[in-house]
C-alpha cells in the first residue's frame, strides 16, 4: 500500500488492557462483543491510506501490509486517543453543574461548554470532571485486513458515494465517466426518499472532488421508474 490508495479494510479494535472490543465492522465479533446494531450495516469500510480517516498508528501500519493480508497491531497511546492529560481533569462545585440541570453521577458523560467530561468522583459539594478522550492513555489493538484495494475511478467514486448512502446496494449505483474530468451518478428512484438528499449531494461531490482531484465536474441522475398507464 502507498499513500492514496483507497482500499476495504474489515477490523476488530480493542483495548489492551482488558481486551475489551470498542469498535468492529464484522458482524459476527459485534455480536460477540455485545456491540451489535440492528441498523447497522457491517462491510469492509473503505479508507484512503494517510489521509487520517483510522488512527494515527493504523494508518502507518496499513503502507505495510498486502490486499488480503491479516494483520495485528498495536496501537500506542500517542499514535491512538492521545496520553492522559492531567490539566484536563477538573474540580467544579457540584452546585454549578447543578444550574446547568445536571445532575452528577460517577462515570456519567456529561457536556460543559460545547465539551466532554467523565464524572470521575462526587463528594462534599465538589465534582471531579475528565475532560480527557475516555481512551486517553490505552494501547489500542487492531485485528485487520485488507480485504481489496481499488484501481478504477469508477470503483473509487461507488465507493465515497456508499458512505454517504450505505442503505442502497453498489449494484444500483451506475457510474459514468463522461470525459477526463466529469463524472456521471445514477442512482435508483430510492434515493428521493433519502432525508436531507441535497446535503448528501453536495457531501458526494466534494469528496470526489477532494479525493480524486482529476474529477472537477459531478453530475446526479435519478434513474425513475416510468408508471404503468
Amino acid at each position: 500500500m502507498k499513500k492514496g490508495d483507497f482500499i476495504l479494510i474489515s477490523y476488530t479494535a480493542s483495548v489492551k488492557e482488558d481486551s475489551k472490543v470498542i469498535s468492529t465492522n464484522i458482524e459476527e465479533e459485534a455480536k460477540k462483543a455485545g456491540l451489535f446494531e440492528e441498523r447497522r450495516i457491517y462491510e469492509p469500510e473503505l479508507v484512503i491510506v494517510g489521509k487520517g480517516w483510522v488512527l494515527k498508528g493504523l494508518d502507518e501500519e496499513l503502507e505495510k501490509l498486502e490486499v488480503g493480508e491479516e494483520k495485528v497491531i498495536e496501537i500506542p497511546p500517542e499514535k491512538a486517543f492521545g496520553k492522559r492529560d492531567p490539566k484536563k481533569v477538573r474540580v467544579v462545585p457540584a452546585r454549578e453543574l447543578s444550574a446547568r440541570g445536571i445532575i452528577p453521577r460517577v462515570n456519567a458523560e456529561v457536556e460543559i461548554n460545547g465539551r466532554r467530561a467523565i464524572v470521575r468522583s462526587v463528594g462534599g459539594g465538589r465534582v471531579v470532571l475528565d475532560f480527557n478522550h475516555p481512551l486517553a492513555g490505552k494501547t489500542i489493538v487492531y485485528k485487520v485486513k485488507v480485504v481489496k484495494k481499488l484501481e478504477t475511478i469508477e470503483e473509487k467514486i461507488i465507493e465515497l458515494v456508499h458512505r454517504w448512502v450505505p442503505r442502497i446496494e453498489r449494484k444500483q449505483i451506475s457510474v459514468k465517466l463522461i470525459n477526463s474530468d466529469t463524472t456521471e451518478i445514477t442512482f435508483p428512484e430510492a434515493i428521493l426518499s433519502q432525508e436531507r438528499l441535497e446535503l448528501i449531494q453536495r457531501g458526494i461531490a466534494r469528496d470526489i472532488q477532494r479525493y480524486i482531484p482529476a474529477i472537477k465536474n459531478v453530475r446526479f441522475v435519478v434513474n425513475v421508474a416510468l408508471q404503468k398507464q
